[in-house]
């Protein structure tokens, strides 16, 4: 019984870091736009866009939400969603 506790928990552990470790990504990526905001620098778009660009021109679609989620830290429905918005 112990060990199945031990499991469910250490699962969850495991589910939540992962949600948290794409949310820093995500954070680190704002932060950068907002330092250059203030410095009153154009923001640039992100270099992944132009991979993911590429990616869809080719018909890779799938791969293309998966590089966004790696790159930029989203669930998968944002992702789905970054990719069709470029």
């Amino acid at each position: 019984m112990a060990g199945i506790v031990l499991g469910c928990v250490y699962g969850f552990y495991l589910l939540i870091n992962e949600r948290l470790k794409r949310m820093e990504t995500r954070m680190d990526l704002l932060t950068g736009k907002i330092a250059s905001l203030e410095k009153g620098v154009d923001v640039q778009e992100p270099e992944i866009n132009r991979k993911l660009r590429g990616l869809m021109k080719n018909g890779e679609t799938v791969k293309a939400v998966r590089e966004a989620r790696k790159a930029l830290g989203l669930s998968l429905l944002e992702a789905k969603q970054y990719v069709d918005g470029l």
